[in-house]
């Protein structure tokens, strides 16, 4: 029987095992790294350990750290087809149907740059082949197009204020 002034003995607590999402090991939760507020990642830190390595490997290589570093022409294959669904050839192709000019300005691109392919934001569907400015000109264009109509056909002859005090040239 226990005496009212003895200390009841504390039951130590079992150690809490958890599997990891990785490797599959049972291990305790302390091999577990913490996450804030008490909860625990869902990989060891064995694994955790292995991902940093690999990543740290990869330092300044695109945002997907796994993929192997990619020469610019084969990154620049990869997006002609992810993006335009367009080969290397067909690219080609538009360049030389071109002269190698934009489309609009008949400018060359610069030394060491490529023309940037136009593209209906809608559709998917390409257009032309043109240089940086001209496309960023189109674009603003296109998303501004009613604006830009009613800015010209109000202030087309000059601000009409201005215009009034004989101030415009």
């Amino acid at each position: 029987m226990l005496d009212h002034h003895e200390a009841p003995t504390a039951i130590a607590p079992q150690p809490q095992v958890r599997a990891c999402a990785r490797c599959a090991e049972t291990k305790p939760e302390s091999a577990f790294h913490r996450r804030g507020e008490g909860r625990r990642m869902s990989t060891c830190g064995d694994c955790r350990n292995e991902v940093r390595r690999i990543k740290g490997s990869n330092k300044g290589r695109s945002k997907d750290r796994y993929r192997p570093r990619e020469t610019p022409e084969e990154r620049f294959r990869r997006k002609l087809w992810y993006e335009y669904k367009l080969t290397c050839e067909q690219y080609e192709a538009l360049v030389h149907a071109q002269s190698g000019v934009c489309a609009i300005c008949n400018g060359a691109p610069e030394p060491g740059k490529r023309l940037v392919i136009d593209h209906c934001h809608n559709t998917g569907k390409v257009r032309a082949l043109l240089c940086t400015y001209c496309n960023v000109v189109v674009g603003a264009y296109e998303n501004h197009r009613q604006a830009a109509a009613e800015y010209l056909a109000k202030y087309g002859n000059g601000n009409p204020l201005l215009v009034a005090q004989g101030g415009t040239r």
